[in-house]
């Protein structure tokens, strides 16, 4: 008898399962990441969205393309700023810095982070910083792989994008070069060859040589995602393996780049949603 008003009671309940569904996908518009990202990008003035495509067209066609349409870097740098210091101000370059953050707020969305971050040091004219983009669960991967690291500088692998930044840009010189190559998504023994040469020229006061592993991006071939390692090394299988998996990323925004950008109303914001 049991069994039989289960039977009865199963579609009851698979359709009472499926409206309960239904109301939180009402209530919560069950967006996709893209939709999430488009309907924040829409949301901006117009002048926002052209500012916004000059700034995503420049970081896909540098390094950026590597953490904004694959997971190879979890951080990339987007574009280096200045901001003027007291006494040099000027209206124009100080509301460009407030649209710049308008339009980094409205793309963190999904699993993307844009992060303005002021350098440690700054000349006696400006404030430098540095607009960065975080590829956040592959932030998460990486901290959790490397907790050994992370976890003794208060960094733990649900850290907030800007948190670990924070403490990876004012920390000490060597933990700081540390953190970055992770971040930049270099293979350990490039992270581990460059703090240590770091150390070795500190304290023998010679430069240690080295050779530089370049993976190309649509602005050039070398001097983007570029690492160092020793000097006449072999590339290792992992170099290898990063710098394939680059090019088929490469080679599909380089076509989709020259299909897209043609059009009369071209936009680096569908390129980059195209790319996902």
């Amino acid at each position: 008898m049991g069994d039989i008003v289960s039977l009865i009671n199963k579609p009851f309940r698979m359709n009472r399962l499926i409206i309960s569904v239904s109301v939180i996908c009402f209530l919560t518009a069950c967006v996709t990441p893209k939709q999430q990202l488009k309907k924040s990008y829409s949301r901006l003035s117009k002048e926002e969205r052209v500012l916004a495509d000059s700034v995503i067209l420049y970081a896909l066609d540098h390094e950026a393309l590597y953490t904004l349409a694959d997971t190879l870097k979890p951080m990339s740098s987007v574009r280096f700023y200045q901001l003027p210091l007291a006494g040099n101000k000027t209206d124009d370059k100080i509301n460009t810095f407030y649209q710049l953050q308008k339009v980094s707020n409205a793309l963190s969305r999904a699993d993307f982070e844009f992060v303005f971050n002021p350098y440690k040091y700054s000349d006696t004219i400006h404030k430098n910083m540095e607009m960065y983009v975080f590829r956040k669960s592959r932030l998460k991967n990486m901290i959790t792989q490397q907790q050994a690291f992370y976890l003794p500088l208060g960094i733990n692998p649900d850290a907030l994008p800007a948190t670990v930044l924070a403490i990876t840009e004012y920390g000490n010189k060597y933990e700081r070069w540390q953190s970055y190559g992770y971040l930049f998504g270099y293979p350990d023994h490039a992270v581990d060859f460059f703090v240590q040469a770091g150390k070795q020229q500190d304290t023998t006061t010679e430069f240690v040589e080295r050779s530089f592993f370049a993976i190309p991006v649509q602005a050039g071939e070398t001097g983007y995602f570029t690492y160092a390692i020793p000097k006449g090394a072999v590339p290792s299988q992992q170099d290898s393996t990063i710098y394939l998996n680059a090019q088929q990323t490469l080679h599909k925004y380089k076509e989709l780049r020259s299909k897209v950008l043609i059009k009369k109303n071209r936009s680096p914001f569908k390129l980059w949603m195209k790319m996902l």
